[in-house]
């Protein structure tokens, strides 16, 4: 018994002996179990955590997730959702060494309405309000500000006069066609949010509701409720309750190409003629697209007059920037005869009268400025009013006029804008008794002549259903992608762009140098269309095809800095500044273009490397050219293709140089 006893005590002395010599090695052993456990449930949770947010990427863009990754750069490229407009290098300079003395930006407008009928497009989501606190707070400020229906910066006198601030509700169609979306209004507010960010505390400026313009802020808008809304949007995102009074101060520019006082062109419709049959030789030269967009037409429009790729594009759009699946082909029904059968009305038309009466306020009260803005003696008049004349009465301007009469006096003022912005497609006259309600923007089919019901033709049968798929998107636009690079490099289509931008350039370099003697404005802004910024691109001399391409909401923005020290260097005290301390900056999307600008590209420019406010990972090369730069190419140089020195010279020139 004591021998066992002893055997015992000795096992136990031994066990005890061996735990605390291998200590370590039941540490490490510890250690790895609680670190086996570790991983196992981080790996859990880390599962757990994509399960929850795959479905909420699916339920937010449920028809674009289900796209493949080319699809949807097309998407993303063409439609630039709103949470896609993010800050670039929006104003990245070295604040220790510049100081910012103002900023111009240019945009193209938001999300719109397509420009042309579709067929069932009224019935498109483009009403649709994004989810956004930023969009809530927007409308809720136009509402306060609102009263008897109408905001406070419309309310008065002006070219805006009445003009509403917020897109259109749902009202007998659900895509007004041209109009300004709820997703536009979000990714306008987006970019003003931007520029607060990035330039708001650099300027300082001073924009407060009812205070008196003075004149830190200039804003410029074309007379379309898409732009006049889109400046608004951004005029929002960057004073707050002040946007009301940069709204009331807006200018209006009575071109696309805020052209000002060097407008009136004739070589410029010239040039237009010749680019416009290169696109149609290109299109003739691909002879799968050019069948490819006859079928696409047959889908998408009512009418079949026109066969354009940018159209069918622009149609396009309307689908896939609003989540709405691609149309398919629809066998048209028999048109019902009315009365003596010689009548015949499309199947959406029945309502539009009604659809119209929710505009009739709006109609009444831009009268006067139709009546001034109308010229019916001119050549254009003359030609307009033999066509839809019966309803002007020139004895008396002034008497009141009935709704119908209201509507002709509108498309009057359109047709003559579109004539003379774009008279190569209207040499005859009579294809817009054929076309003008549909080219209008409130359609008025419902009230049909007789003469033209001869002309009317119903849409074409298509002998086999025909359904739009994301294959078709892509081959048109890719298309469309080597077509615009195509364009970029044409020689007759860079010359038009210097025609057509050089008032808006001219414009640009004037607020310049009022910023810099005068310190004011410090904040300019245009907004205007995707033709304004093809013209200034081509004008600039970039080269980029994806800048070509106009997406919405795209901004262009002008920065002007200032050297901080102003010491002499032989005396060391502080001395005024001269134009060799100014340099100006371009950024376009977000992106520091100033060094591919064609008269930035000298060994003159200042470049640096800085950080990003934001993100301390990121890190920009910022370039500054010297203000002299601009200043000798609007002055000097600008017109040198043309073997002229001035804008007249150079319509009246055109053609006798070789030089490119």
């Amino acid at each position: 018994m004591a021998i066992s006893f002893t055997n015992k005590s000795k096992i136990i002395s031994e066990i005890m002996k061996f735990s605390f010599n291998h200590r370590a090695f039941y540490c490490y052993l510890g250690m790895s179990l609680w670190i086996f456990f570790l991983i196992t449930v981080m790996y859990k949770y880390m599962a757990v955590g994509e399960e929850v947010v795959t479905p909420k990427k699916i339920v937010h863009h449920e028809y674009i997730s289900k796209s493949d990754s080319k699809f949807r750069k097309i998407y993303l490229r063409a439609c630039n959702p709103p949470d896609s407009i993010v800050r670039g290098s929006e104003g990245v300079v070295d604040t220790d060494t510049w100081l910012l003395q103002g900023v111009l930006v240019l945009t193209r407008h938001g999300d719109r309405g397509p420009l042309t009928h579709l067929k069932g497009g009224d019935k498109l989501p483009c009403d649709v309000e994004p989810v956004s606190p930023l969009l809530k707070s927007y409308v809720e400020f136009v509402s306060n500000s609102s009263v008897g229906g109408r905001a406070a910066w419309v309310s008065g006198g002006g070219p805006f006069h009445n003009f509403p601030s917020l897109p259109p509700r749902a009202a007998g169609t659900h895509c007004a066609l041209g109009q300004l979306t709820p997703r536009g209004l979000l990714q306008m507010l987006t970019v003003g949010v931007i520029l607060r960010d990035a330039y708001g505390d650099k300027l300082a400026l001073n924009i407060e509701p009812g205070k008196k313009d003075t004149g830190e802020v200039i804003s410029y808008s074309t007379r379309y409720r898409r732009t006049f809304q889109s400046l608004l949007g951004v005029s929002w995102g960057v004073a707050g309750r002040g946007a009301g009074a940069l709204a009331a101060a807006a200018r209006e520019s009575h071109s696309v190409a805020f052209c000002h006082r060097d407008c009136a062109c004739t070589r410029h419709h010239a040039l237009n003629k010749k680019i416009n049959m290169q696109a149609k030789n290109r299109l003739e030269s691909h002879p799968a697209i050019k069948e490819l967009v006859t079928k696409l037409s047959k889908v998408l429009f009512e009418s079949q007059e026109h066969i354009d790729a940018d159209v069918v594009r622009d149609a396009l759009l309307a689908y896939m920037c609003h989540d709405a699946p691609l149309p398919c082909s629809e066998k048209p029904k028999p048109a019902k005869k009315t009365g003596k059968g010689h009548r015949k009305f499309r199947r959406d038309t029945i309502n539009s009268r009604n659809l119209l009466d929710i505009d009739i306020d709006t109609l009444n009260m831009e009268l006067d400025y139709i009546n001034n803005q109308v010229d019916f003696n001119n050549e254009i008049g003359r030609k307009a009013r033999d066509i839809i004349g019966k309803y002007y009465d020139s004895k008396d301007k002034k008497a009141p006029l009935d709704f119908d009469a209201q509507m002709e006096r509108e498309k009057l003022l359109y047709y003559q804008q579109r004539y003379i912005d774009n008279s190569d497609a209207y040499e005859d006259v009579v294809i817009v008794k054929k076309n003008l309600d549909a080219d209008f923007n409130f359609p008025n089919d419902a009230r049909m002549d007789t003469d033209f019901d001869e002309d009317y033709r119903e849409p074409t049968e298509t002998p086999e259903d025909f359904c739009i798929k994301k294959e078709h998107v892509m081959s048109l636009f890719a298309y469309l992608e080597w077509s615009y690079r195509q364009e970029i490099k044409n020689v007759h289509n860079r010359r038009r762009g210097l025609l057509v931008a050089y008032g808006l350039i001219h414009n640009i370099v004037q607020n310049m140098i009022r910023m810099i003697s005068e310190n004011k404005p410090k904040l300019v802004i245009y907004s205007g269309h995707d033709k304004t910024l093809q013209a200034l691109i081509l004008a600039l001399g970039l080269n980029n095809y994806q800048h070509y391409n106009i997406q919405y909401a795209s901004r262009m923005i002008f920065e002007v800095h200032r050297k901080k020290d102003l010491r002499d260097e032989f005396k060391f005290t502080k001395r005024k500044a001269v134009a060799q301390d100014f340099y100006f900056r371009v950024v376009y999307n977000g992106e520091d273009i100033t060094n591919k600008l064609s008269f930035c590209k000298g060994k003159h420019n200042v470049v640096m490397r800085v950080v990003d406010p934001i993100d301390d990972m990121k890190i920009y090369n910022t370039y500054l050219c010297p203000i002299e730069n601009i200043v000798r190419f609007i002055h000097d140089d600008y017109f040198s293709v043309f073997n002229a020195t001035n804008f007249k010279d150079a319509c009246a020139s055109y053609g006798t140089s070789k030089r490119v």
